[in-house]
């Protein structure tokens, strides 16, 4: 990270942060907080498919506004649309063939809206990180200590 510009570090950082929820924090050097949010969010994405369903949950054209939030999580959402367009539909003259039994469907599109909107939050944070750059700590002492005073 510290030999990226500035201007490119950070539009860099945030589309990272989209792309894989906690790669932007990776890519500017904070590896502890950025393999937590890779591991949170897709934990709690793929577990709301697993709940209801990968063709139920991820579908843009019933749940419009449901979608704007999962699309957020990025490449969770893509992945999971892709799969879910290669899935078949239950049969229109067979109504045991459901998706998902009672309100699972809706939990499981619940899960995923917020793992996406969580990532934005995500990539808030990782754009103000991205714009301070690199901490410098050589140039600070101890606390209560003045620079360049000896014992």
């Amino acid at each position: 990270m510290a030999a990226t510009e500035p201007e490119l570090r950070v539009p860099i950082a945030g589309l990272l942060g989209w792309l894989l929820p906690g790669a932007g924090h990776l890519f500017i050097g904070d590896r502890a907080r950025g393999i937590i949010f890779i591991t949170a969010i897709a934990v709690t994405f793929w577990g709301g498919v697993a709940i209801g369903g990968v063709k139920g949950t991820v579908d843009p054209g019933k749940r419009k506004l449901w979608f704007l939030g999962q699309i957020c999580a990025g490449s969770h959402a893509l992945a999971a649309l892709a799969w879910s367009n290669h899935i078949p539909g239950p049969p229109q003259d067979d109504p045991s063939s459901l998706i998902a039994y009672n309100r699972a469907e809706e939990i499981s599109v619940v899960y995923t809206a917020i793992c996406g909107m969580l990532n934005i939050l995500v990539i808030f944070d990782v754009l103000v990180r991205a714009e301070k750059g690199p901490a410098v700590t050589a140039q600070r002492g101890p606390p209560g200590k003045a620079r360049g005073a000896s014992t």
